[in-house]
Formats: structure tokens, C-alpha cells, sequence
């Protein structure tokens, strides 16, 4: 019986091609199987593999169906503003809010392996989008005073304790620890900045008392993990 040279199974003696790759069949006498080939392969290779995506096409199939996706909603809410009211009334602020969410689901994709520049993309493009807010009404009082400031304090509270959670020596219960910590200086900045921007002073108040509340607790739990769990797997501890 001939053998198909490119996936290697057995075909009947009157076929020209093979019927799963359709490959040219060579007929000679006392046919035997290709070396190193099964009469039946471990895996058949399907013609129809050629047709599947890969993960460079679904990304970017993807992006192609969020564009086309916050393009119609935002051409919806546009029309539906108009036809109620005959101008355009609360349709920015709500298309603008569909332009953020595509913003923030394409940046991923668009920069897929690069995880620090699409955070630093999304970033920028929360800020931009808090001043656009803020001037449809022709000012921009809140955005520059309040608005920027706090969310620079978030995204800096976030990435250094993010930076301090991925070193190799912080595992196991002191990355709640390092949260805590993170956590209380975000809350003192932000109390600092509301007092700044309100012109009674940056000397915090109720930021300090929780702060004086986490602190403690990052304390007990970097005991907790130095001294008494000593890197104890705590699945095990907690029958989890």
C-alpha cells in the first residue's frame, strides 16, 4: 500500500492524492512507510490548521472590533442627543467616557510585551481624559487643582509599591505588609493636596490616624513572616 510523503498515512493503492493534505501520491512498487513514520501518525495534520489565527491577528482583529465598536456607540449617543434636545448637551462627557474605555482595552493589545509603556499610555490618557471633562464647560477648576494632582499620587502610591511587591526578597505575607505601607502614603498625600487646594495648609489630619492604623499592621505582618511563618507555605497553614 503507497504512504502519503507528507503526513505519512496509508492511502489506497488508486488514489492520486492524499485525502487529508492532498498531496501528490508516488506510486511505486512495494511501497513502505517514510523513515522514522507510523503507519498511523501520532498527530494528522488538518488542512484546515493553515486557517487559524494566530495571536498577532487576534490582537489585532481585536482592536480593529473595539474601534468599530466605540465608533458606532459614539456616533449613537451623538444621534440621540441631537434628535432629543437639537444640540448637543450631555453627549460629549458620555462619548468621551466610551473613548477612555476604548483607549484603556486597545492599549494592551497595541503594546502587547511591553507592559510599562502601555501603563504609562493608560496613565496619561486617564489624565488627559479628567482635563477634557473638565473644560466642556470652558474652565478647568477642578481638573488642574484636584483632579491631576490626585491621580499622579495614585499612580506613583501604585507603582512603587507595585516595584517594591516584584523584588525578589518581598514573598509571601509581606507583600500585604508593603500594601499597608503603600496604602498610608497615599492616603497622607492625598489629604495634603485636598488641604492645598482648599488653602488651609498641607498639615494632615485623619490621613495621619490611618496611617497610624496601617503602619502597625505592616509591622505585625513583617513580624509575622520574619519570625513565625520563617517562608512556611501558608496553603498549608490554612488547610487551603
Amino acid at each position: 500500500m503507497p504512504y502519503c510523503s507528507r503526513c505519512g498515512i496509508e492511502v489506497d493503492e488508486a488514489a492520486d492524492t492524499c485525502p487529508l493534505c492532498a498531496a501528490p501520491i508516488q506510486k511505486l512498487d512495494g511501497a513502505s512507510p517514510p523513515p522514522g513514520k507510523d503507519t498511523y501518525p501520532q498527530r494528522i495534520i488538518d488542512p484546515e490548521d493553515t486557517y487559524r489565527l494566530s495571536k498577532k491577528e487576534r490582537r489585532r482583529i481585536g482592536i480593529e472590533l473595539l474601534t468599530l465598536a466605540a465608533g458606532l456607540s459614539s456616533v449613537a449617543l451623538f444621534l440621540v442627543d441631537l434628535l432629543t434636545d437639537a444640540r448637543l448637551g450631555w453627549s460629549p462627557y458620555a462619548v468621551a467616557s466610551v473613548l477612555l474605555g476604548w483607549a484603556v482595552s486597545v492599549t494592551p493589545l497595541a503594546l502587547y510585551g511591553k507592559p510599562r509603556t502601555a501603563l504609562a499610555v493608560i496613565g496619561v490618557t486617564v489624565l488627559a481624559f479628567m482635563v477634557v471633562i473638565d473644560g466642556f464647560d470652558g474652565t478647568t477648576d477642578w481638573s488642574l487643582a484636584l483632579g491631576l494632582p490626585i491621580a499622579v499620587a495614585s499612580f506613583v502610591a501604585t507603582g512603587l509599591t507595585a516595584a517594591a511587591m516584584a523584588s525578589r526578597r518581598i514573598k509571601g505575607i509581606n507583600l500585604l505588609g508593603i500594601a499597608a505601607l503603600g496604602l498610608a502614603g497615599f492616603l497622607v498625600a492625598l489629604e495634603a493636596l485636598i488641604r492645598l487646594s482648599r488653602g488651609t495648609g498641607m498639615r494632615p489630619y485623619w490621613s495621619l490616624v490611618a496611617a497610624l492604623a496601617l503602619v502597625p499592621v505592616a509591622v505585625f505582618l513583617f513580624y509575622l513572616h520574619g519570625r513565625v511563618l520563617r517562608g512556611a507555605d501558608l496553603r498549608k497553614i490554612f488547610r487551603l
